[in-house]
């Protein structure tokens, strides 16, 4: 199997998982207001799901510009996935003590 080939197999739907768990984020912490953080630490992870949005965007535009030929810094998807488990334990901590919430978006 090709570098490429094995590239486009395995990043395009981490990329697509990316894109779709940043905004899942983003709309959770734009929608909710979550009494268990202070509002300037929720401002401050919605800013770092921003720019991760971006540097996502922004990795997979030079990913697809190579003909799917480079893949992407392990150490910059790491700082993503970090974000993203974040992100899910304040969900998680939200529905703990929200049980009859609707929000799914976390």
């Amino acid at each position: 199997m090709s570098k490429a080939k094995l590239l486009r197999q395995i990043l395009g739907p981490l990329l697509e998982d990316y894109h779709y768990w940043f905004e899942r984020c983003r709309r959770f912490l734009q929608e909710e207001t979550l009494d268990f953080i202070s509002p300037e630490v929720q401002q401050s992870l919605l800013e770092r799901v921003l720019a991760a949005q971006a540097e996502l965007q922004a990795a997979e535009a030079l990913y697809r510009l190579s003909d799917n030929e480079v893949g992407i810094d392990p150490a910059l998807m790491a700082k993503w996935h970090r974000l993203l488990m974040e992100c899910a334990e304040l969900g998680r901590r939200f529905r703990q003590l929200h049980p009859s919430s609707d929000s799914s978006d976390s």
